[in-house]
Parts: structure tokens; C-alpha cells; sequence
């Protein structure tokens, strides 16, 4: 009885893990997925060595799928999730992995294909929009056989110093380009060295062997394009040259490349706050605690910097740099409070998918508040990127067999608000209701958002209602009341509301209709 009550048991579990497997499909439950996390790259023309749109193309690629998904090598984004969030964060749930092994596990059915969801479209051109200015790099055929560090010098063009708010960089052939650094030249040293090659361009590791080159923009496969507030941006001389160091990986020899870089100005040149990219934690001996850096071969070692920041800053990104036997980087800064503020933590760093991250917010770091890195290297036979066999020496050096322990960070002089600006347009949502409106409310809803001058607010009212509408802050104070009670008839009603005397932040209008319906909405003043 005992024995029959288990087997009934067993079966009814195995029929209805049969019936869940059977339910899922690519059409339902797998297309959305890879529509979402991975055809951005895995696409015709995308960076990606193969297709992942439509049916035909997941189902051939689906045991790659799997193993790369159960891994989590892809999608490839590398900072622990559960540490820090970052704008453009690409991570798959553990439900979505489970969905694409059952899928899998079930011979990868189809569905009724005409309930897939519609195949992705992608612009030809920029993603971000019209740029403000073009350039490119010369059209170059790749001859090296190993890795190459090429570097590309070019004129910017500019009649008048400019801030940059971004920097979009398209490579004509993503299967040459591992990745991007781009740096401004103000010397003529990277002009002079062009000019000793005959090819175009001319051979650097690490940075563009030019003193004084400072860096302004970078590129890595996947990476999403910020744009900065339009009253922030890295400042770009007039006149000056860029350098432009294209790493080309071993095994792209006979390939041929020519990049487009479009620029995004801030709309004026007037009033804006200059943002400067640096290595702020860094294995210089004024960083390095345990300096120098030096891996003996057989060995795993762990290395510290930190830098004591002088005066209150917001950092807007962050982007850690090592080579091929780092395994891992987290860094975080400890205010003289000793609260902790955390940064990024990379627990699985891989030297070809770096790359920089944004806060979803500008985060402030208190005068005072210590930087910290702490860095991880294996030069063991164990380590998976291990360039030598057998393991060698590693010392400090730009060569890729070399290493680096940088922390990179954009960031400007803190002005009070700063905290408040959103640099993740996810975190910004409209006409949501924050309490039960009534019948006579029905729309509402703010443009431009984010703003920086006035804001219009657009709603609808289903019949006559008086009508009481204020501006908030985050902890739900009323700052300014900008419409005092009045009878307003049914109908569409716009008012435009001056918002230029409030500091840079998050903020909502809450609009009253009736006794009882009240709506909000979020905006963000920059």
C-alpha cells in the first residue's frame, strides 16, 4: 500500500513536469527572452558570431544557448548584480534560465508561431539619435597576427571647445574590433608618431604613448551609450587631436575596419559642469598599498589601492581595468562615518568583456570618505585565461601579458541635489497613480521629462471637478503649490509649471480632482 501510494506520487509529479515541459515553447516563453537580453548583439550585423532571431536560429544555436545561460557567460554582464545596479543592467532571473533548459530539455518546441512576439528592429545608423559631429577612422586592413594595439590619430574638427555628453562608437567590422579607447592629444606627440609609419596609425600597448593624452571615451562589444544630463559633459579642445587605439584580437589578420565615432554635445556651451574621466584608484605607489605589482608565476595574489577623496565629488561611472590573470575587482569607498558606499564588484572578471558602468543615480562621495580597491590575481595553470604555458612572471606593464590594476570614474565637483539626478531612464515613470482616483480624473501626464526650465501638466477630467495640483519632494513634502483649488470643467487642461528655481532631482506633482481622486506623477528637474 505503502509502495503504490509512492509510485501514484512519483507518476503524478512526472506527469505534471510533463505537462509544464510541454507547455513551454519558443514562441511564448523562450522569444521573449532572447528578444530582451540577447539579439541585440546575436543578430545580422550585430557583434555577436551568430543569429538568434527567429525561430530557426534559437532552435540549431539551442544546447550553445544553454550552456552559455546555465554558465552565466551570457548574457556577458559581469558585475554582481546583488552588490550594485547600473544603467543598461543585462542579467538573466534563474526562472529565465529554468525556461530555456526545460525548452531545451524538450527538443525545443516551437509553438504557434504567430503568437511570437515581432522581430526586433535596429536602427542602421546611431542608436542614440542625430549626432552633433562625425568622425572616422581610416579604412585599415589588419596584418598583425597576434593581438594589435593600433592607434589612429585625428584631427576633431572643432572650431570651439565643446562638452561632450556622449560618445558612440560603430565599428564597421565587429568580428576585427575588440574594443575602443579614445583619448584627446593636445601635444602633436601622437601626430609625430603617426607620421614615423607608413600604414595608417601606428602600434601602442596599453595606452597611446603620448604624455599628457587624456582619455574621453572608450567602446566594448554590447556596451550602451550614455549621455550625461545636458549640463554636464567632458570638455573637448578645439583644435586638438584624438587618439583612437582600436584593439585588434589574434586571429582577425586579412580583415579590414573603419570605425564611425558620432559625438553628442551639450545643447550649450554655457553653464556646464565640466565631468573629467581618471584613474582614481590606481597601482601607482601613491595607491598601491602593497606596491609593486608583481604576480611571481604559481601564485595567486590580492592587491590593495585606495585614495582619500579631498573634497565632496559625484561620480556618475565606474569602470575597473586589469589584464588576462585577474580573476577579480570590487571597490567601494568608507566615509568618515563609516558608512560603506558600495561601487562595483566584478567576482569573475574576464579581461574580453570589460567595460564601463553608470550609476542609475549620480552618487556622492563625502569629503573624506577612502577609496578602496581590492584586486585578485591567479598566475596558476587553474586560471582560464592563463596567457602562458607554463605560468611566468607578471609585472606591471601595458602589454596584455602584463598587468594593470586601474578603477576608472567619471566625476564632477559635487553641487547639493546631485544624489537626486537619474541617469537611468527606467528609474522614470509617468502617470502613475499613487492613490484612488476617481472617475473624473482620468489622464496625467509631464513633458519634457526630465526638464530643465518648465514642465507641462497634461490631464483629463471626465466632468467638472475642482482641481488642486503641488509639487513634492522625494519625502513627500509639499514644495510648491502651483494650482490653488478651482472649479475646472471635463475636458483635456494643460498648464505649464516654471520648475527652473528648483535644485537638480527627483520630484512629483500630485494633482487633486474631486474629495478623493488624487494622481502623481515623477519628473526629474536637471
Amino acid at each position: 500500500m505503502f509502495n503504490a501510494r509512492i509510485l501514484t506520487l512519483l507518476l503524478l509529479l512526472f506527469s505534471a513536469w510533463t505537462v509544464e515541459a510541454q507547455t513551454i515553447n519558443w514562441a511564448k516563453d523562450v522569444a521573449p527572452i532572447l528578444y530582451d537580453h540577447c539579439v541585440k548583439c546575436h543578430r545580422e550585423g550585430g557583434i555577436g558570431h551568430f543569429s538568434l532571431v527567429g525561430y530557426g536560429n534559437a532552435s540549431s544555436n539551442r544546447n550553445g544557448i544553454l550552456d552559455a545561460t546555465e554558465t552565466r557567460r551570457m548574457p556577458p554582464w559581469k558585475p554582481n548584480p546583488a552588490y550594485r545596479h547600473y544603467v543598461g543592467e543585462n542579467t538573466l532571473t534563474d526562472a529565465e534560465i529554468q525556461t530555456i533548459k526545460s525548452w531545451v530539455e524538450a527538443d525545443a518546441p516551437a509553438g504557434d508561431l504567430s503568437q511570437a512576439p515581432p522581430e526586433p528592429v535596429f536602427p542602421t545608423g546611431s542608436e542614440v539619435g542625430n549626432p552633433d559631429h562625425i568622425l572616422t577612422t581610416p579604412f585599415y586592413t589588419i596584418t598583425a597576427t597576434e593581438d594589435e594595439y593600433r592607434c589612429f590619430v585625428i584631427p576633431n574638427g572643432l572650431m570651439q571647445d565643446e562638452f561632450l555628453r556622449g560618445l558612440e562608437a560603430i565599428p564597421g567590422n565587429h568580428e576585427a574590433v575588440h574594443h575602443i579607447l579614445i583619448f584627446e592629444d593636445t601635444t602633436g606627440q601622437g601626430r609625430q608618431l603617426d607620421l614615423q609609419t607608413p600604414e595608417p596609425g601606428y602600434v601602442n600597448f596599453g595606452g597611446p604613448g603620448v604624455q599628457g593624452a587624456r582619455l574621453v571615451g572608450a567602446w566594448v562589444p554590447g556596451a550602451q551609450t550614455l549621455l550625461f544630463p545636458p549640463f554636464m559633459g567632458v570638455k573637448l579642445k578645439a583644435g586638438a587631436d584624438l587618439i583612437v587605439q582600436m584593439h585588434f584580437p589574434a586571429g582577425v589578420t586579412g580583415m579590414s575596419d573603419m570605425t564611425t565615432l558620432n559625438f553628442f554635445f551639450t545643447p550649450t556651451n554655457q553653464g556646464i559642469r565640466e565631468v573629467k574621466l581618471a584613474p582614481i584608484l590606481n597601482h601607482s605607489p601613491f595607491s598601491l598599498q602593497n606596491y609593486p605589482l608583481n604576480i611571481p608565476a604559481n601564485t595567486v595574489k590580492e592587491y590593495h589601492a585606495k585614495f582619500t577623496i579631498p573634497a565632496n565629488v559625484s561620480i556618475l561611472t565606474v569602470a575597473p581595468h586589469m589584464h588576462l590573470i585577474g580573476r577579480s575587482i570590487k571597490s567601494f569607498g568608507v566615509t568618515l562615518q563609516g558608512d560603506t558606499i558600495p561601487l562595483i564588484d566584478i567576482p569573475d572578471w574576464d579581461f574580453h568583456w570589460q567595460g564601463g558602468y553608470a550609476f542609475q543615480k549620480v552618487q556622492k562621495i563625502p569629503i573624506g570618505t577612502v577609496l578602496h580597491a581590492y584586486a585578485t590575481y591567479d598566475n596558476t595553470v587553474d586560471n582560464p585565461h592563463q596567457p602562458s604555458n607554463p605560468p611566468k612572471n607578471v609585472v606591471q606593464g601595458e602589454s596584455t601579458t602584463d598587468e594593470m590594476m586601474l578603477v576608472y570614474f567619471a566625476y564632477t565637483p559635487y553641487q547639493p541635489g546631485d544624489e537626486n539626478i537619474v541617469l537611468d531612464s527606467t528609474l522614470l515613470t509617468t502617470g502613475i497613480s499613487s492613490g484612488p482616483a476617481n472617475g473624473a480624473l482620468q489622464k496625467l501626464e509631464l513633458y519634457p521629462n526630465p526638464t530643465t526650465d518648465h514642465l507641462n501638466v497634461h490631464y483629463t477630467l471626465t466632468e467638472s471637478s475642482k482641481v488642486q495640483a503641488a509639487i513634492l519632494d522625494q519625502n513627500g513634502r509639499v514644495l510648491k503649490i502651483f494650482s490653488e483649488v478651482k472649479n475646472a470643467t471635463a475636458g483635456e487642461h494643460l498648464e505649464s509649471v516654471p520648475v527652473r528655481d528648483l535644485p537638480p532631482g527627483m520630484y512629483f506633482i500630485e494633482l487633486q480632482a474631486g474629495t478623493n481622486g488624487i494622481s502623481s506623477a515623477k519628473f526629474v528637474k536637471q
